[in-house]
Formats: structure tokens, C-alpha cells, sequence
């Protein structure tokens, strides 16, 4: 095991090794960052900026889910649980309490970075079973403890894995949602996991 660790900017391609499973970097920015891309989901953005770098603010995600979870959108858990209350036929009462379950970002941003090159707060991969025990393993290797966690299907990459990773400090896991298999990327043979800073940047130097 190397004393040093790794440089900032090869977090993702370290997470790829130790996992076989590729692996985009999510920085929450202060400025609202330059881009040029259409309205997307944030879902989608993740599956994309694999293969380059993506920028967005309020105004280029078109999911209501994830303004809501990055803090752009306030006040419509109501509107929110009665969509969801329809789309998979439960109580009102019941979807607003699975909506307000999912965290918001605790922290004012005017954009999101993705991509592979950069130094990320979260690290975020559509893995394989096998690639997240990879993963699971190497964690339990350095802190000897098993990984406890929530499992939810609803804004899955957005606030279940992004901002719940970011907030708690630690791996979270989920299968997906219905939109984001449809939308983002996501094959029948994947979950979704992401891994703070500190803890991705602990396991690649373990690893290094």
C-alpha cells in the first residue's frame, strides 16, 4: 500500500480499476458553470458524462424530482406524492411520506459539474452486482464493518444516491426508478451506487 494518494483527478479511473465498473465524478458548484446542453434529467447526465464533461444549472434538468433534491425546487411535495400516488397506485398520504423520506441538499448551489477528470463530492457508477461487491469489499477491508443502508425506487440517482451520499457521508445504493431506467441509462443488469469524496479518496489510497 502507497503512502500517497491518489491525485484528485484520477479518482474515478482508481474506482474503475478496484471495481470494473466506470465511474463519474458530481461536484456541486457555488457559480452557476458554463455549458451548452439542452434540458436534461440528471440521470441522464450521469450516463452521458461518461464519455465527456457536462455542466448544468436549474434551467437545463427537466426533472422535477431533482430540482426538488438539489434545492431548486420548494414547496411541491405535494404535487410530487400526487404524481407518484398515481403512478403506482397508493395512498396520497403514503407517497408524501416516501417523498419528504428523500433528502434535499442542506447547501445553496448554482450548478453541477459531471465527468471523469474532475474532483468530485460524490462519485456515482451504474454497476453490476459483481462491480459493487467489489467495491463493498474493498470499504470492509478498511474499516472492518458491514455497509447498513436504505434502499429506495424513488428519485434513485438524484436524492437516494447524490445527495444522500453527500449529506451522510457514505456508500449509498439503489436499484433505480422507473424513470431513470427509462431515461437514464440504467441496463436491467445494473444498480446505482455512490461514494462521497473522502471515503472514495480513502479507498483508492488503500488501493493504490
Amino acid at each position: 500500500m502507497s503512502n500517497k494518494g491518489p491525485e484528485l483527478n484520477l479518482i474515478c479511473k482508481r474506482l474503475t480499476k478496484i471495481s470494473g465498473s466506470d465511474w463519474v465524478a458530481i461536484k456541486f458548484e457555488k457559480q452557476i458553470p458554463a455549458n451548452d446542453i439542452e434540458s436534461i434529467r440528471f440521470c441522464e447526465a450521469v450516463y452521458k458524462a461518461k464519455n465527456k464533461h457536462i455542466s448544468l444549472s436549474l434551467c437545463h434538468i427537466c426533472c422535477d424530482g431533482a430540482r426538488r433534491c438539489f434545492g431548486w425546487l420548494k414547496n411541491n411535495d405535494v404535487k410530487l406524492a400526487q404524481g407518484l400516488s398515481e403512478k403506482i397506485g397508493i395512498e396520497r398520504d403514503a407517497a408524501y411520506e416516501l417523498i419528504r423520506s428523500v433528502p434535499v441538499l442542506n447547501e445553496k448551489i448554482s450548478g453541477i459539474s459531471l465527468g471523469r477528470d474532475i474532483e468530485g463530492d460524490v462519485y456515482i457508477s451504474y454497476a453490476s452486482p459483481e462491480s459493487a461487491m467489489k467495491l463493498i469489499r474493498c470499504w470492509q477491508k478498511m474499516t472492518s464493518r458491514n455497509l447498513n443502508t436504505e434502499i429506495s425506487g424513488i428519485m434513485s440517482v438524484c436524492g437516494n444516491v447524490a445527495v444522500k451520499s453527500f449529506l451522510k457521508q457514505k456508500i449509498s445504493i439503489s436499484f433505480g426508478c422507473p424513470d431513470s431506467r427509462k431515461y437514464g441509462g440504467i441496463e436491467k443488469e445494473e444498480l446505482v451506487i455512490g461514494i462521497p469524496h473522502n471515503i472514495a479518496f480513502s479507498v483508492c489510497s488503500m488501493s493504490s
